[in-house]
């Protein structure tokens, strides 16, 4: 039997704790572990690290270290941590687009940990530690960082979302067709909604207000929170379709923020 995740991220806070001391200023979770929609046989587990400055590559290691013995000893949990460690000057320099330039650390499902510019992708992220405010470890996100306005958040899911009709052309396996289905479904929604939503609820948005779409969209979810294979039937040429013929009424229709 799998550890529970409460165990996991005890580990993972005591072991930053040490690891960093005083240069670790906060560790938050955010998402579905603390939305209320989590699945422990398949979400994920988000956090946010707030570090004191900028990581660079001695820090890396460092947490490269961590993160091994972390999947040695709980390999149940293995590529389903998410934590982007970074300084609050880098979130406060790309937030009012300053120019200059971060890096932050970064390790995901599908990529080690590695080090990465701090850019605007990654503040949907922060923007979701700052609304669920749950730290872990040290100071809650909002006495760290500055606010992220929902106009803000807004731009950006419009940004991702009009990527995905170029980016679906690279879904060629059942989990990655999945993913773009209930990836569409959760932009609509939170746009929609005005709040960050997870892919769950991005699915029954999309059953509910894309009638239309409901067999596909349900199979994404059925597939994503099923555990699906990627030996399973190829969706390709229908997921396709959806993404590029739904996308661009959504991006049309999208309320603007108030």
């Amino acid at each position: 039997m799998q550890p529970q995740p409460e165990v996991l991220l005890d580990r993972l806070s005591a072991s930053l704790s040490s690891a960093l001391g005083d240069r670790l200023l906060s560790l938050a979770v955010h998402g579905s572990w603390v939305a209320g929609d989590f699945d422990p046989d398949r979400s994920d587990l988000d956090l946010v690290a707030i570090l004191d400055r900028d990581p660079g590559p001695e820090t890396l290691q460092t947490l490269a270290e961590l993160h091994d013995r972390l999947a040695t000893e709980f390999p149940a949990w293995d590529g389903r941590v998410e934590v982007d460690y970074v300084s609050p000057q880098a979130v406060r320099d790309v937030l009012a687009d300053t120019g200059v330039s971060h890096l932050m650390a970064r390790i995901s499902p599908g990529e080690p940990i590695h080090l990465v510019e701090a850019s605007r992708h990654y503040l949907l992220n922060w923007s979701s530690a700052l609304e669920h405010d749950h730290a872990l470890v040290g100071a809650t996100p909002t006495a760290l960082l500055p606010v992220i306005n929902w106009s803000t958040v807004h731009q950006i899911v419009l940004e991702h979302l009009e990527q995905w009709p170029e980016w679906v052309s690279e879904a060629r396996r059942p989990g990655t067709q999945a993913y773009a289905v209930l990836a569409v479904c959760r932009a609509a929604a939170t746009l929609a909604l005005g709040r960050q939503v997870s892919k769950r609820a991005g699915a029954d948005y999309g059953v509910r207000f894309l009638p239309g779409h409901a067999p596909l969209i349900g199979w994404a979810r059925d597939w994503w929170y099923g555990r699906g294979s990627d030996d399973d039937i190829d969706r390709f040429v229908e997921v396709v379709s959806f993404v590029r013929s739904v996308t661009p009424d959504i991006v049309a229709t999208a309320a603007l923020p108030r």
